[in-house]
């Protein structure tokens, strides 16, 4: 009965992978660098910083989930220990499943919110 309590909880968390992709998806076409050598590349030298706020306000603003590859790594560590808890067994096995359950759902809400 444990197995398969432990089993399912596994499949549910295999289920979620999609959010994770989703997380790492790539960046939109229009967002690409210049590949290649450049100007500003090659300049020698103290540069004025006021670029580098301006790039860094762009970067704040464009930037909506801050914080959500914390939230990523609880749930893929969760789901890690369902699977592993799921491989030991025994009484053992089953509170490392339930931990990672728990650590897995508390990364799940806080990526909603």
């Amino acid at each position: 009965m444990n197995r398969k309590l432990i089993s399912l909880a596994a499949a549910f968390a295999v289920s979620a992978t999609p959010v994770v992709i989703a997380a790492q998806a790539s960046a939109p076409a229009h967002a690409q660098r210049a590949v290649g050598p450049t100007v500003a590349a090659a300049t020698v030298g103290v540069r004025a910083p006021t670029a580098a706020k301006a790039n860094a306000k762009v970067a704040a603003t464009q930037d909506t989930h801050l914080g959500a590859g914390q939230n990523v790594a609880f749930m893929v560590v969760g789901g890690a220990a369902i699977v592993i808890g799921a491989i030991v067994g025994g009484a053992g096995g089953i509170l490392l499943a339930i931990g990672g359950a728990a650590l897995g759902l508390y990364g799940l809400y806080n990526f909603i919110q």
